[in-house]
């Protein structure tokens, strides 16, 4: 007996103590132990982006060399943003940035796959931007986890976990982006060139007008001049919205604009749900939309914005069902909003996303190739 302790009373006392000073360093194996078993799973899906990306460049491309030494030098590539401390004119800093950015994705993509198609180029664009961005997500998380190893912070680690669910889910979809791209199949973030391309139906190729990866047509509607605009298909492109949609304002004096593009749903909400409210529904970050704003405050127009509701995953990968019928009813919302203007007027409909998988003009939807 200690201080009126049975031997049993003692031994239950020094395994609490002893519970309470490992806890933490079980704990924390326990949380490293997860982390990492999710950091194996995005390693290997960069692992497997990449392979797709040098078969594809191999099988379309016939480069001289083997890509993947090229390739792999790529996933270091970094685009710095401009300073914001006076905000004035970063915009257009950003423009230039994005820019620069683009041409150099396709001088790479010449590099590794100097022979193949334009099509087939922009889906290698596209399929490179994707692997970069798995790869961007990959590297982040091993730099917290032996950030977290090194200091034993574990609130590092709880943070990591907490979060990894979520970028799980986007990264898992981006990934399978990744393959819609390179095998040239719609993702969700196309309703808006496919909703474009269904109003252009019945349209001659002959009168299309190529500019900036984006095709510009023009068709009568019920006693309204509609011009349209949208990323040019069926190879994986966005295009420069920005500058060609105010480039039609200014030169057709146009009185309306009709954004159609996609936009995240709330949880809870249901995939394929169209909305239509006022203002620019357009995304990134923000050059294409301020641009077109500038131009609606200078010429006072009116502004129509069509929305189908989806999951950031669904936006990313493959088309599903749901979205191509939802694109159908937006195009019938896009209709009414037509119809609903003063006649005589001209009108600008902007199917905006990516246009990989869609055809320029859609005669019949069944001819896109669904996830």
């Amino acid at each position: 007996m200690l201080f009126g302790l049975s031997g049993f009373d003692i031994i239950g006392i020094l395994a609490f103590i002893l519970i309470i000073l490992l806890l933490p360093t079980i704990l924390r194996m326990r949380l490293i132990s997860g982390v990492n078993k999710k950091l194996v799973e995005l390693e290997d899906m960069v692992a497997q982006s990449k392979k797709i990306l040098i078969e594809m460049s191999k099988e379309k491309g016939k480069p001289v060399l083997d890509p993947s030494d090229a390739i792999e030098g790529f996933m270091e590539f970094f685009i710095i943003p401009p300073v914001d401390l006076d905000p004035n004119g970063v915009l257009r800093k950003f423009e230039k940035l994005l820019d620069l950015g683009e041409d150099r994705f396709k001088r790479m993509i010449k590099t590794i796959a100097p022979l193949a198609d334009e099509n087939t180029k922009s889906n290698l664009v596209m399929t490179l931007k994707a692997t970069l961005a798995i790869n961007g997500v990959a590297k982040q998380v091993r730099h917290n986890l032996e950030l977290a190893k090194k200091t034993g912070n574990i609130q590092i680690l709880l943070m990591l976990q907490m979060s990894l669910p979520l970028i799980m889910r986007i990264v898992r979809a981006q990934f399978e982006g990744t393959k819609a791209f390179s095998q040239g199949k719609p993702i969700g973030d196309g309703v808006g060139p496919l909703v474009a391309g269904m109003l252009m139906r019945d349209y001659k190729t002959e009168y299309i007008n190529e500019v900036e990866d984006m095709i510009i047509a023009k068709k009568q509607y019920d006693k309204h001049n509609v011009f349209i605009v949208r990323a040019k298909g069926p190879g994986a492109r966005i295009g420069k919205v920005g500058r060609v949609v105010t480039s039609v304002i200014e030169n057709e004096d146009i009185d309306k604009i009709i954004t159609v593009d996609a936009a995240v749903k709330l949880e809870g909400e249901e995939t394929g749900k169209v909305a239509q409210g006022i203002g620019v529904v357009i995304g990134g970050i923000g050059v294409d939309k301020w641009a077109i704003e500038e131009e609606i405050l200078k010429k006072d127009l009116d502004i129509d914005a069509i929305i189908v509701k989806m999951s950031p995953e669904e936006s990313i990968s493959n088309m599903n069902q749901k979205i191509a019928d939802a694109a159908k009813e937006a195009l019938q919302v896009v209709k009414g909003s037509i119809l609903n203007s003063k006649n005589d007027t001209n009108i600008l409909v902007v199917g905006v996303g990516n246009s990989c998988g869609i055809p320029n003009i859609i005669e019949d939807i069944s001819e896109i190739e669904m996830g």
